[in-house]
């Protein structure tokens, strides 16, 4: 009997998976850098800080990200992504 939670993804939908993570990991470091939503309020900007994080956190998580082996750029590469983690942390603290 197979296992219905273990996600099978093809080559394309993690490549997808991996870039959607790097527009996080963009997004969080832009507003932490002051430019991205620059007419946000500070709640505004921690909130989507906030979620964006929390989406990172759900992707370094899955399968397919823990057993990824391909090389790949920043930011959709995994210390970019650990990075934005952690800066995203430490902004809505």
């Amino acid at each position: 009997m197979a296992d219905e939670n273990i996600e099978t993804m093809t080559a394309e939908e993690i490549n997808q998976a991996f870039k959607a993570s790097g527009d996080s990991v963009d997004l969080i470091n832009q507003i932490i850098a002051g430019t991205a939503m620059t007419d946000e309020s500070a709640e505004d900007k921690k909130d989507c800080v906030e979620r964006n994080v929390g989406h990172l956190k759900i992707q370094v998580e899955k399968d397919y990200y823990k057993n990824d082996s391909e090389s790949r750029s920043a930011p959709a590469d995994k210390s970019s992504i650990q990075a934005a983690i952690t800066a995203g942390e430490s902004y809505i603290a």
